[in-house]
């Protein structure tokens, strides 16, 4: 594993090119991302945990491609880096043609500061459009799932396998197995732990994903007995929300991830 350490005066997180995917990240003191114990970075495997970028796919595929895409299992070029920030690319190549014919540049900056920064770029260096959806698959440590809540989801249609579609009235609650799709969510989440909240704040990254499989993880490998620790809100641009790039065009979507101060007891 090529791993990349960033460090500010606020904490450090620990990044890898394979996926470019930031694997932990500790911001005043608290632990922001939760990665599985059972995850092995160095096999080079999907990596359970952090934030993975799903992408140009979000999801199951029609025609049975990888879940959630390509990009997740690719390792990515690091072009930049100082102490507090790296910067990812990722290209078309004969294998990702095969399961994405489309001539693209993808590239993601993480930085480090008072809040980790996301910020993801697609540009099409095709002659013909190109769609894609896309998602930072993040996964949070809340100790609980089942006594947290997502708030700024008021009033917005949900999607949810197995359920009619339904309008969201007041904070989403994760007490039971949840796979909750809006494909228009506000700009900024906050996600209700039982000892801090997590600020969730996005520009150009409509689509939330609230996901945490319940008692029903203990049957996935990587994820086990361990699933109570952690939810998965993830932000970008899903459902009708999908890009569709001109020739020559570009997208780009930002997300920031920090903390409030824990409560005291």
């Amino acid at each position: 594993m090529d791993s990349v350490r960033l460090t500010s005066p606020h904490g450090h997180a620990t990044l890898t090119r394979h996926g470019a995917q930031a694997l932990d990240a500790v911001i005043d003191g608290v632990p922001l991302l939760w990665l599985s114990p059972f995850a092995r970075p160095e096999t080079d495997q999907v990596i359970r945990g952090g934030v993975p970028l799903c992408f140009p796919w979000f999801g199951k595929h029609p025609d049975g491609l990888p879940s959630h895409g390509f990009a997740r299992n690719r390792h990515w070029d690091l072009i930049e880096q100082s102490a507090s920030h790296a910067v990812f690319t990722l290209q078309d190549d004969e294998a990702g043609r095969a399961l994405w014919p489309h001539a693209f540049l993808a590239r993601l900056r993480i930085e480090l500061d008072q809040a980790l920064r996301f910020v993801f770029e697609v540009g099409n260096r095709d002659d013909h459009p190109l769609t894609f959806t896309h998602a930072l698959h993040t996964y949070f440590p809340v100790g609980d799932c089942r006594a947290c809540e997502v708030t700024g989801l008021d009033g917005h249609l949900r999607r949810e396998v197995g359920h009619a579609d339904q309008v969201q009235s007041g904070a989403v609650r994760t007490d039971r197995p949840i796979d909750a799709l809006f494909d228009q969510a506000e700009p900024r989440l906050s996600l209700k732990t039982p000892t801090h909240t997590i600020l969730i704040e996005t520009r150009n990254m409509p689509s939330a994903v609230i996901w945490n499989p319940g008692k029903g993880g203990e049957q996935i490998p990587d994820i086990g007995t361990s699933w109570p620790g952690y939810l998965c809100v993830e932000r970008g641009n899903v459902g009708s929300a999908a890009v569709t790039l001109a020739p020559g065009a570009w997208y780009r979507g930002e997300m920031w991830l920090s903390v409030e101060p824990l409560r005291q007891t």
